[in-house]
C-alpha cells in the first residue's frame, strides 16, 4: 500500500474516532482540542490529528476560534433551535419521499425497526438504547427517500444531534410519546401515507427541539444563578471587596 494510501486511512481512523468522542461526550461540550495531547491519547503523531480536526470543523462537529485553536462546541439553546429547525426542513421532505420511494429492502427494515422500537419499554434505564434506535430510525428514513444528497445531510445533522442528546436523560411519559411516535411514523412511511409521515416527523423534532431547550435555558439560569451568588460571596456586607492581605491571612 502506499504511503499516501495509508496516510489517509490514518486520517480517516483518527476522524471516526474523535467524532465518535465528541458525539458521546467523552469530549464534552467547551472543551478546548489540543493536537499534541490527542496524538498521545490516539497514539498518533500530530499531522492526521490536525487534518481530522480540520474536517470536523468543515462538518460542524468542532468549531475554531479566533487565536485560541479548535473547540467542541458549547451547548445553547439558540444552537438548537437553529439546528432543530434546519432538521425539520430535512427530515420532513424525506419522510415524503420515503413513503413514495422506499423500496421492498427499505420496508424489510422498517418491518424489524420497528419490532425493536415497539419491544422497548419507555423506561429511563433503556434511554441510551432508545436513543440508538432513535438515530437508526432517522437514518433509515433518510436513505430511503432515494436522495443520496438528502440522506448525507441529515446524517450530518444527526451527528449535531447526538451532541445535544447527551445533555438530557428523559422521563419515562416522555420516552413512551417518542416511542409511540416512531411507531406511527414507521406505520405510516410503510402504508406509503406521505401526508401523515411529513406530518408526524414534524411534530416529532419539534417536541424533541422544545424539551431540549427548557433543558438548556434551565441549565443556562441555574449557570447564571450560581455566578451571581458567586460575584456576592466575593463582597462584604457594605459591598466592598474584601482585604486580599486580611483575607489570605484567615485562609493560612
Amino acid at each position: 500500500m502506499a504511503s499516501d494510501e495509508k496516510a489517509l486511512l490514518l486520517v480517516d481512523a483518527v476522524y471516526a474516532r474523535l467524532r465518535h468522542m465528541i458525539v458521546t461526550s467523552a469530549l464534552p461540550a467547551g472543551q478546548k482540542l489540543v493536537e499534541r495531547d490527542l496524538a498521545e491519547q490516539l497514539g498518533v503523531s500530530r499531522t492526521p490529528v490536525r487534518e481530522a480536526l480540520g474536517l470536523l470543523a468543515a462538518s460542524g462537529l468542532v468549531e475554531t476560534r479566533a487565536r485560541r485553536g479548535y473547540h467542541v462546541p458549547t451547548l445553547s439553546a439558540g444552537r438548537v433551535s437553529d439546528l432543530y429547525e434546519f432538521r425539520k426542513t430535512l427530515e420532513v421532505d424525506a419522510a415524503r419521499l420515503a413513503a413514495a420511494r422506499a423500496t421492498p429492502s427499505d420496508l424489510t427494515e422498517i418491518d424489524a425497526l420497528l419490532l425493536d422500537v415497539d419491544g422497548l419499554a419507555p423506561e429511563v434505564e433503556n434511554h441510551a438504547r432508545a436513543v440508538r434506535l432513535d438515530m437508526r430510525l432517522h437514518a433509515l428514513i433518510a436513505r430511503a427517500s432515494g436522495n443520496m444528497h438528502l440522506h448525507q445531510a441529515i446524517c450530518g445533522v444527526l451527528d449535531k444531534v447526538m451532541c445535544f442528546l447527551s445533555v438530557e436523560i428523559g422521563d419515562r411519559p416522555s420516552l413512551s410519546l417518542a416511542r409511540d411516535q416512531h411507531i406511527d411514523l414507521l406505520r405510516a412511511i410503510a402504508r406509503r401515507d406521505a401526508a401523515e409521515a411529513a406530518a408526524i416527523v414534524g411534530f416529532h423534532i419539534e417536541a424533541a427541539r422544545d424539551s431540549l431547550i427548557r433543558t438548556l435555558k434551565a441549565r443556562e439560569d441555574l449557570q447564571s444563578l450560581i455566578l451571581s451568588d458567586g460575584d456576592s460571596w466575593g463582597r462584604d456586607a457594605a459591598g466592598q471587596e474584601p482585604d486580599r492581605e486580611i483575607q489570605q491571612g484567615a485562609l493560612a
